[in-house]
């Protein structure tokens, strides 16, 4: 009997740390979204980088409302941009290149429900964008996917597989429309849009 009342206070104070821990948690995702409000990027910026361990140079853009799902994971190279309102997801960690401009309400997952799962439990794995990458408005990208120095993504394409470097793709789900010069470039970061 003895044994069985130690179990349940060590069970109740287990489920006690483990609420703490996700009130912790959705506290740090909630914070990461209102800074996204703050209308000054220099100050975004630094929040991001260290308060919420976004891996993000200071010559890197993140316009305004961009969301995220554990932030720490999202690593962001030089020169890149990432257009108002998107939605990085760093669970499984998320990978941008150097020189990548991604476009509005952008959607970039690592981690999904498995629908053949009994207790539809999750799946996932990191997104990789490289160098010079241009994605286009409103694309989705879903777990596991490269997409490949140069390519372009056209808008409102849902990215389910890899794409080859320095080709265009669109649809849904993508496929491949033709292909893109190779062409190197360091995009411009210095120039901010006033409140976004």
């Amino acid at each position: 009997m003895l044994e069985l009342a130690s179990v349940r206070k060590e069970s109740r104070f287990a489920a006690f740390l483990r609420q703490i821990y996700y009130f912790l948690y959705f506290f740090n995702i909630f914070a990461a979204t209102i800074t996204g409000y703050i209308p000054i990027h220099t100050i975004r910026l630094l929040l991001y980088k260290h308060l919420f361990r976004v891996d993000v140079p200071l010559n890197a853009l993140i316009y305004w409302r961009c969301r995220f799902f554990e932030p720490a994971g999202v690593h962001i190279g030089h020169h890149s941009i990432i257009g108002n309102d998107a939605f990085l997801d760093g669970r499984k960690g998320l990978f941008v290149g150097s020189n990548v401009s991604i476009a509005a309400e952008v959607r970039i997952y690592t981690l999904e429900h498995d629908i053949t799962s009994p207790d539809f439990g999750s799946k996932g794995a990191a997104v990789h964008i490289d160098d010079w990458v241009y994605i286009g408005p409103r694309v989705t990208i879903l777990p596991g996917v490269r997409i490949g120095a140069g390519a372009v993504v056209a808008a409102g394409a849902v990215v389910t597989k890899d794409v080859e470097p320095w080709t265009m793709v669109g649809g849904v789900p993508a496929k491949f429309i033709k292909k893109r010069p190779i062409v190197q470039y360091t995009l411009d970061t210095k120039f901010k849009y006033l409140f976004q």
